[in-house]
């Protein structure tokens, strides 16, 4: 056959074979949790093939950006169907990596020895929004248009760097000959290519580690072979994610841009809000508390506050979550097996608060039409939605915790039935004997 020819000429010149069969004996905890990361890698795939039939079209110049957009969706063949497709995979991809990184902190898969990945994946989700909201802007509609320019309010809020970095960007004054071109860069090149490289890293880190596990067995991975078992669930995860994605894509509507109209500087569309996963920093902007300062006589706006300083805090206390856990636990040793969220609540607690919060910031980016529909002052809701953050954020944070320490109390009173494991082993007769189930393993400290 075909297939073994290749396979026989790869492996003389290049010695794969023994690789192949390591992977297809390679065992994968059977959860469905575990398949939220295949989510989002095959959404990047459907965002890579669909982007590169884009840039075909896509004219980045400012004169013709948003007339190749429409010109792309009402004339092309299926190019409404691929730009949907686009943006329905972006938004997936985003809502994938959160749902997956919100997994890995929930059952502590990031302690050692997985910190590393544990920041590629925080990395991977910046990056991705990052992807998300260059793209988003690069038809330079009213809307986007709009958006870009609150980026580079925030961008002229840095302190001395902030200046130079907006006219680099622009190539002048806002909106600059090179600001189109630039973000197209940013969103084909660079940051495509950072996303495949950490992408690289996390599989290899994964590989090399071995998964995590429910089952408590530090020594030994429980779960299914990759071949076949796991090929056939991985290629029915992609099937379901592009049917869904497809699906979407050819059902909801999602960015109008013609509607909205070119960008014009003067006209701001009503409502405004961006794609939801940069809807919380717009929500910061709305709330951040109106200080200026000087720094040698340098002024710093209000914007760099919310815009610049708070989101840098949340990322770097995100990045260093891991050690952390590890001084606040005092719990510095290796694992393998996952902590059950109840076990830990406090734990639970704080990525309560954290969701919360942002949450908080969301509902907080669309506040103007919010008070247009309750007929009340903006600026009763800008207040609501500052004890709301503050204070709501703490007690969102404590319930969580009460709730599962109850939920902890609770398994202990009443017992955890662990996983019945049966050894079956064949007798004289030609039928099975049932072994005694292994007992359960102490539960370890979290």
């Amino acid at each position: 056959m075909m297939s073994s020819r290749l396979a026989r000429f790869a492996d003389e010149r290049f010695g794969c074979n023994a690789a192949v069969r390591v992977l297809m004996a390679k065992v994968f905890p059977d959860h469905w949790s575990f398949y939220l990361g295949e989510f989002a890698l095959y959404a990047f795939g459907l965002l890579v093939a669909t982007g590169i039939w884009l840039t075909f079209a896509y004219d980045p110049s400012p004169a013709g950006a948003y007339a190749s957009v429409v010109a792309l969706s009402r004339s092309a063949p299926i190019g409404y169907l691929v730009r949907q497709v686009h943006h329905w995979s972006a938004v997936t991809f985003v809502a994938a990596i959160l749902l997956h990184m919100g997994r890995i902190f929930f059952t502590a898969a990031f302690r050692k020895p997985r910190e590393l990945n544990w920041v590629v994946g925080i990395l991977m989700l910046v990056l991705a929004s990052v992807a998300g909201f260059t793209g988003y802007s690069l038809p330079f509609d009213a809307l986007s248009g709009t958006g870009v320019r609150i980026a580079d309010s925030v961008l002229l809020s840095i302190p001395f760097a902030g200046g130079w970095a907006a006219s680099v960007l622009n190539g002048g004054g806002f909106p600059g000959p090179l600001l189109l071109p630039h973000l197209y860069t940013f969103h084909v090149y660079y940051v495509p290519v950072a996303i495949a490289l950490l992408l690289a890293a996390h599989l290899g880190m994964m590989l090399y580690q071995k998964h995590t596990q429910f089952v408590d067995d530090e020594r030994h991975v429980v779960g299914r072979r990759f071949w076949p078992d796991y090929a056939l669930r991985a290629f029915a995860a992609l099937c379901f994610t592009c049917a869904v994605i497809l699906g979407l894509a050819a059902t909801v509507q999602i960015n109008p841009i013609a509607e909205y109209g070119r960008y014009d500087g003067w006209t701001v569309p009503n409502p405004a809000v961006p794609d939801w996963y940069a809807a919380f920093l717009d929500g910061a902007l709305r709330l951040g508390p109106p200080w200026e300062a000087r720094i040698a006589g340098h002024p710093i706006p209000a914007l760099f506050w919310p815009g610049v300083v708070m989101p840098l805090l949340v990322l770097a206390l995100v990045i260093s979550w891991p050690w952390i856990d590890a001084r606040f636990t005092r719990n510095e040793a290796s694992h393998n097996v996952l902590v059950p969220p109840a076990r830990a609540p406090w734990r639970v607690g704080a990525g309560v608060a954290l969701l919360f919060a942002g949450f908080v910031l969301t509902l907080a980016a669309a506040d103007d039409q919010q008070a247009f529909a309750l007929h009340v002052p903006v600026q009763s809701l800008v207040a609501f939605y500052r004890l709301l953050l503050a204070f709501g954020s703490i007690a969102a944070g404590l319930l969580a915790a009460l709730f599962a320490r109850e939920l902890g109390a609770r398994a202990v009173q009443q017992g955890d039935e662990p996983e019945r494991v049966v050894a079956l082993r064949r007798n004289d007769e030609g039928g099975y004997d049932e072994e005694e189930p292994r007992a359960a393993p102490e539960p370890q400290p979290v």
